[in-house]
């Protein structure tokens, strides 16, 4: 008898250890605190449609933005800025078109066509303003993918010219859909500006077309962002390295004025859709004698957005002073052709879950101090984050991890994607694989798009990637993709509350093993990240 209680006591001892000094009580009680039931009402709320897509910069981001420093507040985290309080300010230059000064003019001989924005004209989020003009070469759906047996750009010069192609849809099973296939459909405007393009016109979705048309709707006109440093002026790029050259403009256009351009009538366009849609390809051409001239005027104003940043101070009189952050981002996207995106999965799952992992880490009392992020504009191409790591409000060289929660709600109930684990740090991903085993949820622990040249490049595509650049160890929790990703069925009726409970238990586990280990997770998987710093931002991911 006494030698079985020794060793159940050597084991509770062990266990202890492992959940960061937390008795096993404690480590029990904080993960049975982490409740399907309780995060059913901040996910309805947050993403009702009341918030229209939560934009950054908006109105209706700035009030889940206090929403979310109101619920810290109230769980018994603590501001985590200088000042005193929750918000963290992301100035923003913000430049949106100006209608009265932008236009299309197709010019052919004796006459002079004129399209408007936003009638019959728009631009996407990254657009640039300027004026090019050039002769017209349709290029059908201007993909270029030889080795596929589609190649719409085969003895095509397209140097000065305005390419113009059709947003068509391909059937679900052709090979240009397959995941390892589509950067060549997603990359196509990338290509033809690389091939001297001087403009991109790209006439719209059948769908989208005839949305707008019943709905009696003109285009919405896009923002671009860019933050501020209020110290060094802009700050650095979040994207990649950018193409060499002037940037190509890129505009989109309604039927009307797309079968305008060709030369055709609406039912010319329709058929060539309908080929499209059947896997069939329509013949690129030079329109000889046809120029296109397009200008996009713009305006530039000064915003803000807000990143919502609290802190759970550890228990370790020196630890303390180091820390683990945890991160969601509150942000979605607008509103587009009276449409409205809720972002439920994408990304209101994240914000709850860390309202969940607050409650369950404040009685844990891990040894290091925590830092909740909800980050602004993820979907602004991470401004939120870059912003944070490059001034954040605690030294980056002592923060150990980050550990990115986005998207967790959907798809299977028993797997999780991990992305970014094991790029650092092999430490990281050891503590999530041994935190994953029972007591903890036994989830299927899937790397399927972990990889930086996996075609839909996930690894660089949330939060936890500028606190790699940064040289810190982070990881995205993932549950994938679905039909309803960044469209109005990403709703809080389809969310899978239990299976975020699963995920947020073993987020939790991680957290308390990270935030009470002896030392800082070790540099170990990439020989020219030593330090954690901005000296590694040059470091390239590939």
């Amino acid at each position: 008898m006494k030698k079985q209680r020794a060793t159940a006591l050597i084991l509770a001892a062990g266990l202890a250890l492992v959940l960061g000094g937390c008795s096993g009580d404690t480590a029990s009680r904080g993960m049975a605190s982490i409740r399907a039931r309780d995060m059913k009402i901040p996910m309805e709320f947050l993403s009702s449609p009341e918030f229209l897509g939560r934009s950054a910069p908006s109105p209706e981001l700035d009030i889940a933005t206090r929403y979310i420093a109101l619920t810290a507040e109230r769980i018994g985290l603590r501001p985590a800025m200088p000042d005193g309080t929750f918000l963290q300010a992301v100035p923003l230059e913000v430049t949106t078109i100006v209608p009265c000064a932008s236009s299309l003019r197709l010019v052919e001989t004796g006459r002079t066509h004129a399209f408007a924005f936003p009638a019959d004209a728009t631009a996407g989020r990254m657009f640039e303003a300027g004026r090019v003009s050039g002769e017209i070469v349709f290029v059908g759906l201007g993909v270029s993918a030889p080795e596929l047996g589609w190649d719409d750009l085969a003895g095509v010069d397209l140097k000065g010219k305005i390419a113009v192609l059709l947003d068509g849809t391909l059937p679900a099973d052709h090979a240009l859909r397959r995941p390892e296939n589509r950067r060549a459909l997603a990359g196509r405007t990338g290509v033809l500006r690389d091939r001297g393009a001087a403009g991109i016109v790209t006439v719209i979705a059948d769908e989208r077309e005839k949305r707008l048309a019943e709905k009696g709707l003109s285009f919405d006109l896009p923002e671009r962002l860019k933050f501020l440093d209020v110290q060094t002026g802009m700050g650095p790029a979040p994207a990649p390295s950018p193409r060499p050259g002037a940037p190509a403009l890129q505009v989109e256009v309604r039927h009307a004025a797309g079968a305008a351009l060709l030369g055709g009538s609406p039912e010319d366009l329709a058929a060539m859709f309908a080929s499209i849609g059947r896997g069939e390809r329509v013949a690129a051409k030079a329109l000889r004698g046809r120029r296109l001239e397009i200008e996009i005027g713009a305006e530039t104003r000064a915003a803000k957005t807000f990143n919502v940043v609290a802190v759970l101070e550890g228990s370790d009189p020196v630890l303390r002073d180091e820390y683990l952050t945890i991160s969601s981002h509150h942000d979605h996207n607008p509103s587009r052709d009276g449409r409205i995106f809720p972002g439920a999965d994408d990304n209101i799952s994240g914000v709850v879950g860390l309202f969940e992992l607050a409650e369950a880490l404040i009685p844990a009392k891990p040894k290091r101090s925590i830092i909740f992020v909800w980050n602004t504009a993820e979907e602004r191409e991470l401004v939120g984050s870059y912003y944070f790591v490059q001034h954040c409000p605690v030294p980056a060289a002592k923060i150990s991890a980050n550990l990115n929660l986005d998207m967790i709600s959907r798809n299977d109930p028993n797997q999780i994607y991990l992305i970014g684990s094991d790029k650092l740090s092999s430490e990281l991903d050891a503590s999530i694989q041994a935190m994953n085993r029972k007591p903890g949820p036994e989830l299927k622990l899937d790397y399927t798009y972990e990889s930086p040249s996996h075609p839909d490049r996930f690894f660089f595509r949330s939060d936890q990637y500028p606190y790699i650049r940064y040289g810190i160890p982070g990881v995205w929790f993932f549950c994938g993709t679905t039909e309803d990703y960044h469209t109005e069925g990403d709703v809080a009726a389809k969310v899978d509350y239990v299976k975020m409970e699963k995920v947020l238990r073993l987020v939790y586990r991680v957290a308390v093993d990270i935030a009470s280990k002896p030392a800082l997770l070790k540099l170990d998987l990439r020989p020219e990240v030593k330090t954690r710093g901005p000296e590694n931002m040059a470091v390239e991911w590939k």
